[in-house]
């Protein structure tokens, strides 16, 4: 509870409310990515965020959590230094080990989550916080997973972790975690997608509703 409230206080000094203009939009983008058959190891969720105007794209910001090595273990004993990766190098990584990438949105959002996502990947940048697969006996804010980073602004305290919950999983927990700030979840802006993936990059369009669970990389598991 201590550590929520402190996260909470952050987020309202961080938060200016001088920095929203009626005529921005704000929108958020979440992507998960596992191998077939399911790799517990190989899986990856990140999140986009942009900022729009009139003019256009005014700007962009992402979390896409990693091991500064850049190596993906299962288990480790102590939390490691952490990066937050381009997206160009996100999709080139999901490329490399052959990753079925799913994609939720863009959805438009209550600014609020926006600058929620942009104060955080300052935080990530840091330093401060590290990167551990599996941390669940350490505070969000000392280490965290990838999907970790993305809930700790608004669900520091989530942190049951299991070999099932990443990947595609972990993605549709996102949506369901973000979806009280996502404004009508029927509608998403393609348009935006082109301004930070790869026209070679393939995706998996998933519904707003459309949410595979611990059971489903379970099935995948299985066909080892």
């Amino acid at each position: 509870m201590r550590e929520l409230k402190c996260t909470l206080v952050l987020g309202l000094l961080l938060f200016d409310t001088r920095s929203i203009h009626a005529d921005e939009k704000y929108f958020l983008t979440i992507f998960a990515a596992e191998t077939v058959p399911f790799e517990p190891r190989k899986t990856h969720t990140f999140v986009v965020v942009h900022r729009v105007g009139q003019e256009g794209l005014l700007e962009q910001s992402h979390i896409s959590w990693f091991p500064q090595s850049r190596t993906l273990r299962g288990l480790t004993l102590i939390p490691e230094p952490g990066i937050n990766l381009t997206i160009e190098e996100t999709f080139a990584h999901c490329r490399k080990f052959n990753m079925v990438i799913a994609v939720w949105g863009p959805y438009e959002i209550k600014p609020e989550i926006y600058f929620y996502i942009v104060c955080q990947r300052k935080k990530l940048d840091s330093g401060y916080i590290k990167y551990k697969p599996t941390e669940t006996f350490y505070p969000s804010s000392v280490a965290v997973n990838c999907y970790h980073a993305i809930w700790q602004p608004i669900a520091p305290c989530r942190k049951l972790s299991g070999a099932f919950n990443c990947g595609h999983t972990s993605g549709a927990t996102t949506v369901a975690l973000f979806s009280r700030w996502i404004m009508n979840p029927e509608i998403t802006y393609d348009r935006l997608l082109e301004t930070m993936i790869p026209p070679e990059q393939p995706l998996i369009r998933r519904g707003f509703d459309d949410r595979p669970g611990r059971l489903d990389a379970l099935r995948s598991f299985l066909l080892k």
